[in-house]
């Protein structure tokens, strides 16, 4: 006597579903990343004369008209500003600090990051600018 085997199908998973939902997070978190640094708008002061562009290891300083400072992207205030630029000038190679500033910053911000820069012991500080172009004509 011959018994007919019950064929069992084998279980299956249907993956499509989990591709497009793993392809919708990856492009979330690819498009959300490109919007965590800060964008600072800032119109440098113009000089005549520049030294051209460094490729130095510095720690830029922002400063914005707002009164907002960044130490390399992050967010501080004047009161940590040192401690903000230790930390940073402890991880570079070099004991460079830039400072980048809005023209409209307060005089009062320029002096508090030269104070803090020296607090933090920086070798030097450079002042970021634009170039302005001679004009040719009369």
């Amino acid at each position: 006597m011959k018994f007919r085997r019950i064929r069992k199908s084998s279980p299956a998973l249907d993956i499509g579903p989990l591709l497009d939902v793993v392809l919708q997070i990856l492009i979330f978190f690819m498009l959300s990343s490109t919007f965590m640094s800060p964008k600072i708008e800032l119109a440098l002061p113009e000089a005549e004369v520049s030294d051209g562009p460094t490729l130095t290891d510095a720690v830029v300083v922002t400063a914005s008209a707002d009164g907002a400072i960044y130490v390399n992207n992050e967010g501080t205030d004047s009161e940590g500003l040192a401690e903000a630029l230790r930390g940073a000038l402890a991880e570079s190679k070099e004991n460079v600090v830039t400072f980048r500033g809005d023209e409209r910053v307060p005089y009062k911000t320029v002096v508090s990051v030269i104070d803090a820069s020296r607090r933090a012991g920086a070798e030097s500080l450079d002042m970021a600018h634009d170039f302005l172009e001679p004009n040719d004509g009369p």
